[in-house]
């Protein structure tokens, strides 16, 4: 059984790893470890009751037509061993809007009486729109006469190794490529969105009674563009309060915070500091809102 396991986890992992490709377009999220299942489909109804989360991001506050990102996510346990989920991601920047939905399916195995194994399926579809019209000044240029439209379907995988203790996730929200627009004549040439490979985990350390301390990384990364690495620890207190931060490597600095305010409900917020080149013109940061809810 055991040696079974690690074969499908080796496999699952080669897959992953395979679908590396050319550039990044991802939103980031830094709220990510209270919101799993967007990046990894086995993390879809692992809780005991269904959980909804709605999230918010305004990247580089004060700066017109910089990102902001909404994303919704449910998933509900079905039986024993199955889990499911469906989650919209809305993100606009610029000229550019992207709506994509997918259906999460996570199926799991008891390794030993603590830990768990799950695997996860991802599908569905992003719709993606290209406003042209709204670069400045186009004038007569052909290359800003037509906007641009597409759907791409999505599939992803990810595994999750779980227990009180400690967790470990592997994952790729989508293996597929995807066009964000064409080249026809002198209008635009074609731009590819590539598949992005997360890898990570976490381990929570009892302090006391009321105290837990959890240390994290997550390593995210994509053919041609930097690698991407979280390192944050969060600490829960009396399981009503989470106080956390986070690092992401020469690109932002984070603090956030989690709140029950009442018995289903939970509510947090999140705000960055840029660290890299960028932070030259963005003096406000980045804010990001999280509302859980258990059913």
């Amino acid at each position: 059984m055991k040696k079974s396991i690690i074969t499908l986890i080796t496999i699952t992992f080669a897959l992953l790893i395979g679908t590396k490709a050319e550039a990044q377009q991802d939103p980031n999220f830094t709220l990510y470890n209270f919101n799993m299942n967007i990046i990894n489909p086995a993390f879809a109804g692992i809780k005991e009751t269904p959980e909804l989360n709605l999230v918010y991001r305004n990247q580089f506050l004060g700066i017109d037509d910089s990102p902001r990102t909404i994303s919704m996510a449910y998933s509900k346990a079905l039986g024993k061993n199955l889990g499911i989920g469906i989650s919209a991601i809305n993100d606009r920047v610029f000229v550019l809007t992207e709506a994509d939905i997918a259906v999460d399916v996570s199926y799991k195995l008891q390794i030993d009486e603590e830990t768990n194994l799950y695997f996860g399926l991802k599908a569905g579809g992003g719709f993606v729109n290209i406003d042209l019209t709204k670069a400045s000044n186009p004038g007569n240029d052909p290359l800003f006469t037509q906007n641009q439209s597409f759907f791409n379907p999505h599939i992803g995988a990810g595994i999750n190794i779980q227990n009180d203790k400690f967790y470990i996730s592997i994952s790729t929200p989508n293996f597929l490529k995807g066009d964000r627009y064409e080249k026809q004549g002198n209008r635009p040439s074609a731009a590819v969105d590539q598949a992005h490979f997360y890898l990570g985990g976490g381990y929570n350390i009892t302090l006391n009674s009321s105290l837990v301390l959890t240390p994290r990384v997550m390593m995210r990364t994509v053919e041609g563009a930097p690698t991407s690495y979280d390192l944050g620890s969060s600490l829960e207190i009396n399981k009503k309060f989470i106080a956390g931060v986070n690092y992401r490597v020469d690109e932002t600095v984070s603090a956030y915070g989690l709140f029950q305010v009442l018995d289903r409900l939970k509510l947090g917020a999140a705000y960055d500091v840029t660290t890299m080149d960028a932070s030259a013109i963005n003096d406000n940061g980045s804010l990001e809102l999280i509302l859980k809810y258990q059913f």
